[in-house]
C-alpha cells in the first residue's frame, strides 16, 4: 500500500454538497478520484464531521466538472488500485483536518475544567486538615479567578490570540496551567502559597477561550459556529463529570495531594498530543490550514493600535453582552464551587455520595450543549433573525434556572427534589451556548476574540466577589437559600432583562470615528496610556 498526494484540481455541486476532482501523483503514475469539500458543510453529531470518500457519487461525471480551481488542497490516503471504486467503507473515510482542531479544542476544554473543579472536591479534605472556616474555603477557592481576571486585563487576552494566533496561546494556556495545578500540594501548607499557585492555574486557564474562539473563528463557516461553539465549550461539562468521578477514588486511594498530581499531568501529556496533531497538519495540509498553522496570518491584518476599545466600551450590545456574561459566570463559578460543599453540608452526605451526586449537573449541561446548538443553528438556517435565536436561547438560560433555584430554596428539606432541581437548572443554563457564547462573533467576527476577552474581564469578577460573599452569607445566615440561591435568582431576571433591551446580534462598526473620540474623563488623566 503507497502513500499518495492529491491535489485538487476541479470541482462541482451536487445537491448542495461540493465535490472535487483530485489527481493521484503516486508511483505508478497519475490516477484520479474525487473527495468531497465539507469543512463544517454537513450537519452531524460532531458539528461539520468531514469525511473524504474516494469514489465518484452518482450522477456526477468528468464531463459535469467545472473548471473552478477552488486552490490547491492536499491529504494523505492510501493509494492502492485506482481503478477500484467499488463503493464505500470505513477505510474510504478520514475525520478532516479541521475537525481535529475542533476536538482538540475540546478536549482542552476538558482538561481545564479538571484542574478548575479539582480544588471543590480536594478541599474538604484540605479544610480538615489545615482548619478551615467557610469563609478561608471561600477565600480559597476564590483565588483561582483572582489570576483568571489577570489574564483578562492588558488589553484583553483575546487581544493576544487575535495577535498571535490561538494556537500559540493554546500552548502557553495548557503548559501553564498544568504545571501550576502540580505545584498545589506544595504550596498548600500556607494560604499565600496556595492563593498564588491556584491564581496561577487561573491566569493559565484565562487565556484558553480566546484562544479557542479565535481557532473557531479561522476554522468553521458563520452557519456551522452555533454547534461548533457549543461542542467545544459542552466539553467543559464533560471535564467536570471526569474530574468528579476520578477525584473522590484518588483522594480514599492516595490523598487530596494526588488529585493535583494526576490531573497537571493530564495537561502535559495533552499538550504532547496536540503538538503532535498540528505537526501533522502543518505538513499534510498546508493549503487548508495556512490560517491556523501560519502564524503570521492574522485576522483582517489586525494591528496594535487598531482594536476600537473606546467603541467596545460605547456599544449598548457589548455592555449588554458584559452583564449577560458575568450573570452567567456568577452562577455556574458560585455552584461550581459551593456545590460539594452544599451536598455534604445540607445532606450529610460522605465525599465519596456527595461528588457522585454532582455528577448530574455536569451530565444535564452535556445533553443540554448537545441541543442547543444544532437548535439555533436550525432555526436561523430557517429564516428566523439570528438576534432573536441569540435572545431566546439566553432567555431559556436564564429563566429556566431561576425558576429550578427558586423551588429549590423551597424544598431544602427534601434532598431528591433539592438535587433534581438544581441538576436541571444547571442543564438548562447551557442554553448559554447559543446565545452569549456566539454573540461575540454576531458582533464582529474580526474582532471576537478581543470581545470574549473583554466580556471574560467582567465575568471573571464572580469568581473572586460572588464565591466569596457566598461563604460570608452563609456564615451569617446559615442559610443556603440566601447565600447561594437568592442572588442568582436576582441576576438572572436582570440579566434577561438587559440583554433583550440591549442586546444585539447585527454586525457592529466599531472602526466608525465617531465611536472613538476620547472620552471626557480622559482629560483629566493627561498620563494614562493611550487606548488605542
Amino acid at each position: 500500500m503507497r502513500r499518495a498526494r492529491l491535489g485538487c484540481t476541479s470541482n462541482v455541486s451536487l445537491n448542495s454538497q461540493r465535490v472535487c476532482r483530485v489527481a493521484f501523483h503516486g508511483a505508478s503514475g497519475v490516477g484520479g478520484s474525487w473527495v468531497k469539500l465539507c469543512p463544517f458543510g454537513n450537519r452531524v453529531a460532531v458539528p461539520g464531521l468531514c469525511m473524504y470518500p474516494r469514489s465518484l457519487p452518482d450522477g456526477v461525471s468528468d464531463g459535469k466538472s467545472s473548471s473552478n480551481d477552488v486552490g490547491s488542497r492536499h491529504m494523505d490516503m492510501d493509494a492502492g488500485d485506482e481503478e477500484e471504486n467499488d463503493g464505500f467503507s470505513l477505510a474510504d473515510f478520514k475525520l478532516s483536518p479541521e475537525n481535529k482542531v475542533i476536538l482538540a479544542c475540546a478536549f482542552s476544554f476538558v482538561i481545564a475544567q479538571m484542574d478548575k473543579i479539582n480544588i471543590s472536591i480536594a478541599v474538604i479534605e484540605m479544610a480538615k486538615d489545615f482548619g478551615w472556616s467557610p469563609t478561608v474555603i471561600g477565600l480559597v477557592q476564590s483565588s483561582f479567578f483572582y489570576g483568571y481576571l489577570l489574564s483578562q486585563l492588558q488589553k484583553g487576552r483575546g487581544y493576544a490570540s487575535t495577535k498571535v494566533g490561538g494556537r500559540n496561546v493554546l500552548y502557553f494556556a495548557v503548559i501553564s496551567f498544568s504545571l501550576s495545578t502540580m505545584c498545589i500540594p506544595f504550596a498548600a501548607s500556607t494560604i499565600p502559597g496556595l492563593f498564588l499557585s491556584r491564581a496561577a492555574v487561573g491566569f493559565g486557564e484565562g487565556l484558553l477561550p480566546a484562544a479557542v474562539t479565535d481557532l473557531i473563528a479561522r476554522t468553521v463557516q458563520p452557519s456551522q459556529r452555533s454547534g461548533a461553539t457549543s461542542f467545544v465549550f459542552g466539553a467543559l461539562q464533560v471535564g467536570s463529570l471526569v474530574g468528579l468521578t476520578l477525584a473522590p477514588t484518588l483522594i480514599d486511594v492516595w490523598g487530596w495531594p494526588s488529585v493535583f498530581y494526576m490531573f497537571g499531568g493530564g495537561g502535559l501529556l495533552f499538550f504532547i498530543w496536540w503538538n503532535q496533531v498540528l505537526t501533522e497538519i502543518e505538513k499534510t495540509t498546508p493549503g487548508i490550514f495556512a490560517p491556523v498553522v501560519d502564524t503570521s496570518v492574522v485576522p483582517e491584518n489586525l494591528e496594535d493600535d487598531q482594536v476600537p476599545w473606546r467603541a467596545f466600551a460605547r456599544a449598548k450590545p457589548v455592555q449588554a453582552l458584559c452583564f449577560v456574561h458575568f450573570v452567567h459566570n456568577w452562577f455556574h463559578y458560585t455552584m461550581l464551587a459551593w456545590l460539594p460543599t452544599y451536598l455534604t453540608d445540607s445532606m450529610s452526605l460522605p465525599l465519596s455520595t456527595a461528588a457522585k451526586i454532582a455528577l448530574l449537573p455536569p451530565i444535564a449541561a452535556s445533553i443540554v450543549s448537545g441541543v442547543a446548538g444544532p437548535s439555533a443553528d436550525a432555526l436561523i438556517a430557517r429564516g428566523i433573525p439570528v438576534g432573536i435565536v441569540r435572545k431566546c436561547a439566553q432567555t431559556i438560560a436564564f429563566l429556566g434556572p431561576a425558576l429550578c433555584l427558586s423551588g429549590a430554596s423551597f424544598v431544602d428539606d427534601d434532598p431528591i427534589s433539592s438535587i433534581a432541581l438544581i441538576t436541571l437548572s444547571l442543564g438548562i443554563s447551557s442554553f448559554s451556548l447559543a446565545g452569549l457564547y456566539c454573540n461575540h462573533a454576531d458582533l464582529s467576527p474580526k474582532y471576537a476574540p478581543v470581545l470574549i476577552g473583554a466580556t471574560n474581564t467582567v465575568g471573571a469578577i464572580p469568581g473572586i466577589v460572588g464565591v466569596v460573599l457566598v461563604g460570608k452569607i452563609y456564615d451569617s445566615t446559615d442559610s443556603w437559600a440566601l447565600s447561594l440561591f437568592a442572588p442568582a435568582i436576582t441576576l438572572f431576571v436582570l440579566g434577561t432583562v438587559v440583554f433583550w433591551v440591549s442586546g444585539a446580534a447585527t454586525r457592529q462598526n466599531f472602526e466608525r470615528k465617531s465611536r472613538n473620540v476620547k472620552f471626557g474623563w480622559e482629560e483629566y488623566w493627561p498620563n494614562m496610556k493611550k487606548l488605542q
